[in-house]
């Protein structure tokens, strides 16, 4: 049950994120240097981590030796008190893993979907969830998060859109609430990716940041000061579905309704769709004997993400690719038509890095759209507020 705003047990709350975050942030690290990056009093870092080190949240580790005075513990976040799920759907199978307190894959399992019909998805991801859990009986599940590929509404909890899975207007979230009696999250692939890398990877700590996956559908994060922005309706980084054709013949149709769709040209999806109408193979992509649209939708992919970032100006840009789409050809294409449309602009071009965008690392990451949320209070804007006296 959420506190009401201004209760003590909000007050509280509060300090306990922000303690949380600077031990997720920094640790092992030592009282005084909580009290330096919160604000708050040594009593009050004193009286919360003391809480959080009763419900197994916190652990102390090695001693901090100083010139004078007792020797100081250092804190850590816990490991095996709480867990969160992650669930990654595709339209064959249900990928789950359980994440503890420090980002660890603890568990994992693979439950195959005989159909997309959202009730027999969501049975499924629930049966994956559980299967994980047998292997941490002594832990408390914080809850589930879930990474589907399309266009979610992530506080609605609906899937808008979804060519992969045939859905629209989904609302998988209250679907799979009805199986489990947790907290459920949903996320589009690309955010949940997202949300791994930035929360434990101290070197995006307050970067702007675009991130692109390139999959069975495309998508795109866009992450401000270390933050996934997401724009008034929820669809910021609409990116598969921008206009690319431009006259060209014959027109690709997407599954969105629309022509010439960039997803029609640098998705698995649309990349197996023009092979298939060149009738080289149904289904199936050969790096040799594709080469030409392989290469087509690496230069569009680039010239994309080129144009986006132009418009937002980050620091780094990812380029996220599933094991299915690993080809050497589209990811150092992609990265050259990139560069290449930056030759004549007066910034700086990005710093530019490709990584694997495995099933369970998209499923990582979907459990950390849970573990986030004991990192920051829900209350936007507030301080620490020291309790003290």
């Amino acid at each position: 049950m959420k506190p009401r705003a201004g209760s003590k047990a909000l007050i509280r709350e509060i300090n306990e994120a922000f303690v949380l975050d600077v031990v997720r942030a920094q640790g092992p690290v030592a009282r005084a240097t909580i009290a330096s990056q919160t604000g708050l009093s040594p009593a009050t870092v004193t009286g919360i981590t003391g809480q959080l080190l009763g419900s197994g949240l916190l652990v102390e580790t090695d001693v901090v030796r100083d010139t004078g005075g007792r020797p100081a513990r250092l804190l850590e976040l816990g490991h095996d008190a709480v867990v969160a799920a992650g669930v990654r759907i595709s339209s064959k199978e249900a990928r789950a893993v359980l994440v503890n307190l420090r980002g660890e894959v603890v568990a994992e399992h693979r439950e195959p979907i005989a159909s997309t019909e959202p009730p027999e998805v969501a049975a499924a991801a629930a049966k994956a969830v559980q299967a994980t859990l047998r292997h941490a009986s002594a832990s408390t599940l914080l809850g589930v998060g879930v990474a589907i590929s399309g266009v979610v509404d992530q506080e609605g909890g609906i899937v808008k859109h979804s060519g992969s899975m045939g859905w629209e207007d989904v609302p998988f979230r209250s679907l799979l609430r009805r199986v489990l009696s947790v907290p459920v999250v949903i996320d589009s692939y690309v955010n949940s990716f997202a949300v791994g890398l930035l929360l434990f990877d101290g070197r995006l700590e307050g970067q702007n940041l675009l991130v692109f996956s390139a999959s069975a559908s495309l998508g795109a994060s866009v992450v401000v000061e270390g933050r996934i922005h997401r724009g008034f309706t929820g669809a910021a980084g609409g990116f598969a579905h921008s206009y690319v054709g431009c006259g060209v013949d014959p027109q690709r149709p997407c599954h969105c309704g629309a022509v010439d769709c960039l997803e029609t040209r640098s998705s698995l999806w649309g990349i197996q769709a023009e092979v298939a109408r060149r009738g080289a193979g149904e289904g199936s992509v050969d790096p040799v004997r594709d080469a030409e649209v392989i290469a087509d939708a690496a230069t569009h992919l680039g010239v994309a993400m080129a144009n986006a970032s132009k418009m937002f100006a980050p620091e780094r840009v990812v380029l996220a690719v599933a094991p299915e789409l690993d080809f050497a050809e589209l990811t150092a294409g992609a990265e050259q038509a990139f560069r290449g449309q930056y030759v004549h602009e007066n910034a700086p071009v990005p710093l530019f890095e490709s990584m694997a965008n495995a099933p369970a690392t998209l499923a990582r990451g979907a459990a950390c759209t849970v573990l986030g949320r004991l990192f920051t209070a829900d209350a936007s804007g507030l301080e620490a507020v020291d309790q003290a006296g």
